[in-house]
């Protein structure tokens, strides 16, 4: 929601802005709802106290529920606009072709690398503006995405390898999928940086930028040892991205 109060840039329109916030959360209920589903005999295989496996949901009712999920995510988009609509239209594909198809192969990490740039673009999207400086997104989204896919699948790694899911990090291993996601949050911090200087205001670029790389050292440092240990370092990783988008989005002159 911090991308539709820098889009909305002094014109906020609190209708907008609710249904924006139910597109994001339908959306992403969908998307986890499905993904539990899919990896509900791998959850239980592995002992994970998910929903599914320990019988408070129904697979069934989890996916209905996922369907039904998604459909309001788009009827809440086309309240929007169509631009709006169109971009939770590939949010969704993305989301639930990661869990269907690509979770499991060498290619798991590209949905992520679509979507994360769709959601600036979404912000600003509901608030009517598709400023050119926003193409920027897409570079730094894809670095962005790929750093967060890995950090979020290291704590996982050697169980989704005992249970046979066999996505990008598991084929890396813990040690290279770590080394590939701080390379890749490092050249997302530059790029931005170097971007948002070039078409904006100084302060609040170098600072999402400052913001991102001391969360990121945090991240590097929580994410030694057990996997208990590596949702941390994921969950600093993610806010040191929304850091760096938010002073990027922030700065730009659109």
């Amino acid at each position: 929601m911090a991308f539709a109060l820098v889009a909305a840039r002094g014109r906020l329109d609190l209708l907008r802005l609710t249904l924006l916030a139910g597109l994001l959360a339908t959306n992403q209920y969908a998307a986890g709802a499905l993904n539990d589903v899919v990896d509900a005999p791998a959850d239980a295989a592995a002992g994970r106290a998910k929903p599914i496996p320990t019988g408070s949901i129904s697979a069934a009712t989890a996916r209905r529920l996922a369907v039904a999920a998604g459909v309001v995510s788009l009827a809440l988009g086309l309240a929007l606009n169509l631009a709006t609509f169109a971009l939770a239209v590939a949010a969704l594909a993305c989301a639930w072709t990661y869990d269907l198809w690509l979770k499991g192969t060498p290619a798991s990490v590209l949905p992520f690398a679509v979507a994360l740039p769709l959601v600036p673009l979404g912000a600003y999207g509901a608030a009517g503006r598709f400023p050119p400086v926003l193409w920027w997104a897409w570079p730094i989204g894809f670095l962005g995405a790929f750093a967060v896919h890995l950090a979020d699948a290291l704590p996982d790694v050697e169980t989704d390898r005992a249970t046979g899911v066999r996505g990008l990090p598991a084929r890396l291993g813990v040690r290279r999928s770590a080394l590939l996601a701080a390379a890749a949050y490092v050249a997302a911090v530059a790029l931005a940086v170097a971007s948002g200087l070039a078409a904006g205001s100084r302060v609040p670029v170098l600072a999402g930028g400052g913001a991102a790389l001391a969360l990121g050292a945090a991240a590097a440092l929580a994410g030694r040892g057990q996997p208990d240990h590596r949702r941390r370092a994921y969950l600093l990783l993610l806010a040191g991205i929304l850091a760096l988008a938010v002073g990027w989005a922030a700065g730009v002159r659109p």
